[in-house]
């Protein structure tokens, strides 16, 4: 199957705590951008995830040919068209940035779109930027389109200030653009709010098609109300497994396994995983005061 989202990288600050290095990583077949990524890294302010320290706030890169983009040659011979960027805080310091590439191909369906309360807004949201491959008419619309304080996909993220996972968009009545979501095969969204600066908020969200989804699952966990384990919370497979029965008796501690290391650290990590079930799963920790809520997992 083809994803969406075709490659992961995770950069975090050096020993230095001035200049960014890649700290893990995937790329499927992407051989040649793979080597070259591993011997990079950046300056506070420089290329995509330079900026993104800079500016505490989630990018998207629409156009990577541009000099800007230090490895614009090689993403475009790769099918690269896209990068999103999202960094994580824990207050003044970086913990690491998570950048997504998507592809380019002319069957690419789906979207990544970051919301912003611009001038502070407390009550709606517009769009800064997104990328929706082919999807032109639904680009137009929400370009256009503003959302309101606890409505739609990205203003209940907002409202709720945790992850918010959505199924069956086309037939939901919460889903703002659901007419054009179900002329577009459009299904399943996962929105992400982040707050840098006090008074305004950044709401990444996935929306995912049947044809190309962003990734295999979009999984939420989150701590117990003891704080002792980390727990399934929702979750979504393009796949059709049930997700809830598959994690029941399932609960991780702080250290263990890579969603307890991402507990541990705060940091996001993207990891390959056994040969057995091939696949590749990039992990978003959603900190709050410097607390950890909620672990997201993007599995390919």
């Amino acid at each position: 199957m083809s994803y969406f989202i075709k490659a992961a990288e995770i950069w975090q600050p050096d020993v230095s705590g001035q200049f960014l290095v890649l700290s893990s990583a995937h790329y499927g077949e992407l051989a040649d951008f793979r080597c070259a990524s591993q011997t990079m890294g950046f300056n506070f302010g420089e290329g995509l995830p330079g900026q993104t320290w800079a500016q505490r706030r989630p990018l998207i890169w629409t156009d990577l040919n541009t000099s800007h983009f230090k490895r614009s040659q090689l993403a475009n011979e790769a099918g690269l068209s896209c990068g999103l960027s999202i960094p994580v805080f824990a207050g003044d310091f970086l913990l690491g940035i998570v950048v997504l590439f998507c592809g380019s191909e002319p069957a690419l369906s789906g979207a990544v779109e970051v919301w912003h309360n611009r001038y502070n807004s407390h009550n709606e949201l517009k769009l800064s930027d997104g990328y929706y491959g082919q999807l032109e008419r639904f680009e137009w619309l929400s370009r256009r389109l503003t959302i309101i304080h606890g409505r739609g996909l990205p203003g209940r993220a907002w409202d709720q200030n945790r992850p918010v996972l959505m199924n069956n968009l086309p037939s939901s009545n919460s889903f703002l653009r659901a007419r054009n979501a179900e002329e577009c095969g459009i299904t399943s969204g996962l929105a992400i709010p982040f707050t840098y600066t006090d008074g305004e908020v950044q709401v990444v969200t996935f929306l995912s098609t049947l044809e190309t989804p962003m990734a295999r699952r979009f999984e939420v966990w989150m701590p117990d109300l003891d704080d002792r384990y980390l727990l399934f919370k929702s979750g979504f497979c393009c796949q059709g497994s049930d997700l809830e029965q598959r994690y029941l008796d399932t609960a991780f501690v702080r250290g263990q396994s890579a969603l307890g290391e991402v507990w541990l650290t705060g940091r996001p990590l993207a990891e390959e995983s056994d040969h057995l079930q091939h696949e590749r799963t990039v992990f978003i920790p959603f900190i709050i005061k410097g607390k950890l809520q909620s672990v997201v997992c993007l599995v390919f």
